[in-house]
């Protein structure tokens, strides 16, 4: 009786802790620690008896009972042990069933908090530069460009949503005049870059698009600045619609994707409110752009890319009425087995202007070709090469013909941090050449960091 005591009292203590919250699983795995603890502490009070016989033998005390009780006593102990073993399981199930169960699995809390919040990332981009212009001296200089606060989120099985706000300051390459450049879009304060909700699961295989957006546009005008292949975007780019492409707010409606073959055709039909700068002097009138791109397939290494664009748009206030046609073409090269290692983009744009102000009509054409080649991990070098015919000053005044030549080195230091030496050399036809050294610095935290969306 003495031992069966102690091994209850011992016991106690383990029976009294209970789970807070624990699923099926987890509290039969507890109740089974339970009974091996319990087992464990009676195999020790076993020991410790057995101990205390051999002390009282070697004192020359008997331990034996006389008589028929000593029999009873030898056939009973293994009985008394079992049953004490038997009863310990009991009380454990006893008190694991007896607790609440829960209606649902209990799961993290903190999980269940990050799918109420939007996946948050940031972006910044410093460019220091040394601009040698012809006939000038030459001077140093740092800017901060961007810095861009990304919010995405999945809103429920057919929509998500992407707002990003952003901070800009000027770039400035030597050579190249506010009418090279087109329009600033932003500005020293913080501006909204986009903000848009998109239904991606509409019938016929449909998407839908509300709000500020970059719109489908040539090769890169979906694409962040930080994200680009060079630090700039191309000089016909920026001269037509601005430095950072074409950003307006409206509908955008991409028609289900047609396949024959290796061949994959895309169409996207924009309705905006036409208030870029460079394209419509900031007006507020409806714009209408229409994109349709053709990719082919050609193997487990490469593809072909060709599209082209139209936006036409008008601003009675300033009594203006202008046209954009675009035509693209991108080849990209990557062996499957080297694709960390190895990857040659080849990209080519041309743009055709047109504009009628006050019944001056103007035209301006340019278009430029692009090489990347990756050849290691973390170096890629490229090489692009812009020609800008730029739009007549007046009915008198033809601008000069522009040409830039960008070469580039780029190197990752990782997928969070990337640094760039880039040069920029602008001649125009008939005039000296300027020279820009630029060396661009981009880092990014969050879950989308460098994509170009």
């Amino acid at each position: 009786m003495i031992l069966i005591m102690c091994i209850m009292l011992a016991a106690r203590p383990v029976l009294g802790q209970q789970p807070d919250e624990q699923s099926p699983t987890a509290r039969q795995d507890t109740i089974l620690t339970r009974i091996s603890t319990l087992e464990s502490r009676i195999d020790s009070l076993i020991t410790e008896l057995s101990s205390l016989k051999e002390a009282v033998v070697a004192a020359g005390i008997s331990t034996e009972p006389a008589g028929e009780g000593a029999d009873a006593a030898a056939a009973a102990e293994p009985n008394e042990l079992e049953e004490l073993r038997a009863a310990a399981r009991r009380e454990v199930e006893a008190a694991g069933s007896a607790e609440e169960e829960p209606d649902e699995p209990q799961g993290s809390r903190t999980r269940n908090l990050r799918l109420l919040n939007p996946e948050i990332s940031v972006s910044g981009d410093v460019v220091g530069s040394i601009l040698a212009p012809s006939g000038g001296e030459a001077r140093a200089t740092a800017v901060p460009r961007e810095f861009e606060f990304g919010f995405q989120a999945t809103l429920d099985p057919f929509a998500r949503t992407a707002i990003f706000l952003s901070r800009e300051e000027e770039l400035r390459i030597a050579g190249l005049s506010e009418e090279d450049e087109g329009e600033e879009e932003g500005g020293n304060w913080v501006d909204l870059e986009e903000g848009y909700v998109d239904w991606i699961a509409m019938p016929a295989g449909m998407s839908v698009k509300l709000g500020k957006f970059r719109q489908e546009l040539g090769l890169y005008n979906r694409w962040h600045n930080h994200a680009l292949l060079e630090v700039d975007r191309p000089l016909p780019v920026q001269s037509f619609v601005g430095d950072d492409g074409l950003i307006q707010t409206g509908f955008s409606l991409a028609l289900p994707l047609l396949q024959a073959g290796p061949l994959t055709q895309s169409t996207w039909l924009d309705l905006a409110a036409g208030t870029n700068e460079a394209l419509f002097d900031g007006g507020s009138q409806p714009s209408f752009l229409g994109r349709t791109q053709s990719f082919f397939d050609l193997g487990p290494a490469s593809y072909l890319q060709v599209g082209v664009d139209g936006v036409v748009g008008r601003n009675s206030d300033a009594d203006l009425n202008s046209s954009l046609i675009s035509v693209d073409v991108a080849y990209r090269w990557t062996p499957p087995a080297r694709a960390l290692y190895q990857d040659l983009q080849l990209k080519a744009e041309w743009y055709f202007a047109r504009r009628n102000a006050e019944g001056f009509v103007t035209h301006g054409n340019g278009g430029y070709g692009q090489a990347h080649y990756k050849f290691a991990r973390q170096w890629q070098v490229g090489f692009r090469a812009d020609y800008l015919n730029p739009y007549a000053r007046s009915a008198d005044e033809q601008s000069p013909d522009v040409w830039q030549f960008v070469p580039s080195v780029s190197w990752w230091q990782s997928e969070w941090v990337r640094l760039r030496l880039q040069g920029n050399i602008v001649r125009r036809v008939g005039e000296a050449t300027d020279f820009t050294l630029l060396f661009q610095t981009v880092w990014a935290v969050g879950p989308h960091k460098h994509e170009t969306y």
